[in-house]
């Protein structure tokens, strides 16, 4: 397996001895960003800490001049078979998916490939499908495979795997009067894909055993004083879940548009990101993360331009720990798929229209993170608002040893 070499699009920076200061900004804001070194006093996010080593020298520790950020990309994976005669030209299903494809499926693993399918290629894609369409293929999907319902466009059954949504082009946040939430897709403008969803990694599949980890008990759903317990499916789907041993709730009032939940948090002050680009310098939905020491730690799935900018009300950023993955190395013989949702293993690479076969993201530094089969964390960075709730700024991957570096601590959260 080669390394392909690409650098970050950002410039990098005189070093000045100081840390650079930025806020992740709210893709509600249309304010000017603020300066590359603004006071780190006023509520910036992913700040490095300072170091006792720091100087005013050209070789002190500043993550923002450091010219080494953004090199570690992309690996290329060898040896993949030539696409298949059947691929259409766009990259996305020969067909769109209908009712027909949808009465075809008998378990959630089955279920949620073609619900990730219709929601990239179609439902997200296209602001004009009918959302009754939608209500009925998730119809279809509850009877078929006897689960739960949908939450705001996700499904119970396969939660944890729904949350970890990404954007796959610039989004915008819809309208608070919507009462769709920042944890779903439906609360955003935009097209999304699932690049952590392992129905559609071949190479995960064919492993036995668990490829997936929740780390959340429980997810429920309305107020504190009648929650509405999430049913996450528990047969065949290769999910090992923490359980809660507490009874499900009986109000089942899933319009509600919060999300509550008990999960381990770290703050996120002690980290930056870098944009990351492909072979044409052109910004790619991924930004590099990186601790404190200036090791790259892992991965934020969105655009830095969108969650750097001041928000009208900045308030703490945190990292919440929701799953991780299970670890393969990619197969070297398996033939190019038609369908654009399925994917390498690790971070997959989105071209705009598909996820790339023969290319992956770099997660972390090798030579400062040890590999291992469940070392990767789905994270989720949110925000605190002044109203008592957290809302999603992004998805994240995190090299398991970064967060423990920082003293995760169990808390409430509340998502709106």
């Amino acid at each position: 397996m080669s390394l392909l070499l690409l650098m970050s699009t950002e410039t990098p920076t005189t070093s000045t001895g100081l840390s650079p200061s930025w806020r992740p900004w709210s893709r509600r804001s249309s304010r000017t960003p603020v300066p590359e070194f603004a006071d780190a006093k006023t509520g910036a996010l992913l700040v490095p800490k300072p170091t006792s080593k720091s100087t005013d020298s050209d070789e002190s520790r500043s993550i923002g001049s450091n010219a080494s950020r953004g090199r570690r990309l992309i690996q290329q994976i060898g040896n993949r078979l030539r696409s298949s005669s059947r691929a259409s030209s766009t990259g996305l299903e020969a067909e769109p998916l209908g009712e027909k494809e949808f009465k075809q499926v008998d378990s959630w693993l089955d279920a949620f490939d073609k619900y990730n399918q219709l929601v990239t290629n179609q439902v997200s894609r296209d602001p004009s499908y009918p959302p009754e369409k939608f209500a009925k293929l998730c119809e279809i999907l509850t009877k078929k495979c006897e689960g739960g319902g949908f939450v705001h466009g996700l499904p119970e059954a396969l939660f944890d795997l729904a949350l970890l949504w990404c954007p796959a082009e610039r989004q915008i946040r819809k309208e608070v009067s919507t009462k769709e939430p920042s944890w779903s897709w439906t609360g955003w403008k935009g097209a999304v894909n699932f690049p952590f969803d392992p129905t559609n990694c071949p190479d995960v599949r064919q492993l036995t055993g668990n490829f997936f980890k929740s780390e959340i008990a429980r997810f429920n759903i309305g107020p504190e004083d009648r929650p509405y317990t999430l049913r996450r499916e528990t047969r065949r789907v290769r999910i090992q879940y923490p359980y809660d041993p507490a009874a499900e709730g009986s109000d089942r009032n899933t319009n509600s548009n919060t999300l509550r939940f008990k999960a381990h948090v770290i703050s996120a002050d002690s980290f930056t990101a870098h944009q990351l680009g492909d072979e044409n310098n052109k910004d790619i939905a991924c930004s590099e993360l990186v601790d404190y020491q200036g090791h790259h730690c892992g991965n934020i799935m969105d655009y830095k331009e969108l969650f750097g900018r001041p928000t009208n009300k900045p308030g703490p950023f945190q990292f919440v720990l929701l799953s991780r993955n299970r670890h393969c190395e990619p197969a070297t013989v398996t033939r190019k798929p038609v369908a654009s949702t399925i994917h390498p293993p690790g971070t997959p690479m989105w071209d705009g229209e598909r996820f790339l076969w023969d290319k992956q993201l770099e997660e972390f530094d090798a030579n400062i993170f040890e590999d291992g089969e469940w070392k990767m964390l789905n994270v989720m960075l949110i925000q605190w608002q002044e109203e008592g709730y957290f809302e999603r700024v992004a998805i994240a991957r995190m090299h398991e040893d970064a967060w423990k570096a920082q003293n995760p601590v169990r808390k409430d959260i509340v998502l709106r």
